[in-house]
């Protein structure tokens, strides 16, 4: 088993096992309140989930995250999630195909199209390998595995907790801006991996061209945690330092729709209200990882099927409870903000 292969599996072992959340920080998203209608004048039937993102309807504001890929776990998971996915209607995020990019021959390990033939499929690659491989090769592998487009991720926490991870993280603002000038109609989401993107991160990613955002927020599964257990001697004593570094969801959220970006709200996402309360920041869907590969070692696909079903149904009452009938409308339903969430947006691009 290669290393890469090795670190793949691990991820997947320390999500599914182990404690690995935030230990004292929150999304933040339960300081979001929505105003109560006692007289929604709706019904359950009248709620519409659907939405559009990158070029396709989504039966629902939720994706599956990117998680992990190139073991053989990785790959009988990433395809039962993909046939969950194409069965309710929701997008899909493969992990990552830096093991493709090395070895063409695993192609098949990533093409889900047999069971997704027409579920919104997103390829997925790190900063600092878009910057190692350049765009060329990485889009040929998009259109390899038929993806509809591709998620690039932001990890340099976690890469330097990571026993022998990326220490260097120039020039991927440049990449992206050539991968965006190389190939203008293929839908690119910048992406973090639980610790946030700021609204100077925002405004760097805008001057390059991007226009869709996963911000990947502090308060759910902690990234640097993972490789906290996975590493030793001082390193292990650094990932304890920097376990809860990060923006949590809420803020992050909140400033990148304010600076006009499409936003996927992602970090910490477990119920239909963190669903319903990042809608009403600004997010047009919401991302789950972490959970789903917990409920697949736990009872398979129902058991994630389950799941999405339990966050569907509860953004469902959760908009009929503030009387309106699309995702989109919660923007306008009055809020009220907790204290802390408030000093996190004092400090953003709507302060003033």
């Amino acid at each position: 088993m290669t290393k890469i292969a090795e670190r793949k599996r691990d991820h997947l072992d320390l999500c599914a096992t182990s404690d690995v959340n935030f230990k004292n920080k929150t999304t933040l998203l339960e300081q979001v309140q929505l105003v109560h209608r006692a007289l929604p004048e709706l019904s359950m039937e009248d709620v519409d989930l659907e939405v559009q993102f990158c070029g396709k309807a989504l039966s629902a504001p939720l994706w599956m995250s990117a998680i992990t890929g190139g073991t053989d776990d990785a790959v009988a998971f990433n395809r039962e999630m993909a046939a969950l996915a194409q069965k309710k209607g929701l997008g899909f995020c493969l992990g990552s195909i830096k093991p493709l990019l090395r070895d063409p021959s695993r192609r098949p390990d990533y093409s889900v199209r047999d069971v997704a033939p027409t579920t919104l499929v997103m390829a997925n690659i790190g900063g600092t390998e878009l910057v190692r491989s350049g765009h060329a090769p990485v889009v040929e592998a998009v259109r390899s595995v038929e993806a509809d487009g591709l998620t690039v991720h932001l990890n340099p926490a976690m890469e330097l907790i990571q026993p022998g991870g990326d220490t260097d993280f120039k020039g991927v603002l440049r990449a992206l801006g050539e991968l965006v000038s190389a190939d203008p109609d293929l839908p690119i989401v910048v992406k973090e991996t639980g610790c946030g993107l700021s609204y100077l991160d925002g405004a760097a990613l805008k001057s390059v061209g991007i226009t869709k955002v996963e911000v990947g927020g502090a308060g759910g599964t902690s990234w640097v945690g993972v490789e906290t257990l996975r590493a030793q001697g001082r390193q292990k004593t650094l990932g304890e330092l920097f376990w809860d570094w990060g923006i949590p969801t809420a803020p992050a959220t909140d400033w990148l729709a304010t600076q006009g970006f499409e936003v996927v709200a992602a970090g910490g996402i477990r119920t239909g209200l963190d669903v319903a309360a990042a809608l009403a920041l600004g997010a047009r869907l919401a991302g789950v990882a972490a959970p789903l590969v917990r409920h697949h070692r736990e009872g398979g696909q129902k058991s994630v099927e389950e799941l999405i079903d339990f966050i569907l149904h509860g953004l469902r009452v959760t908009m009929l409870l503030c009387g309106v009938k699309r995702p989109g409308e919660l923007g306008g339903v009055p809020r009220i903000i907790g204290s802390d969430l408030a000093r996190w947006l004092a400090t953003g691009p709507s302060a003033s």
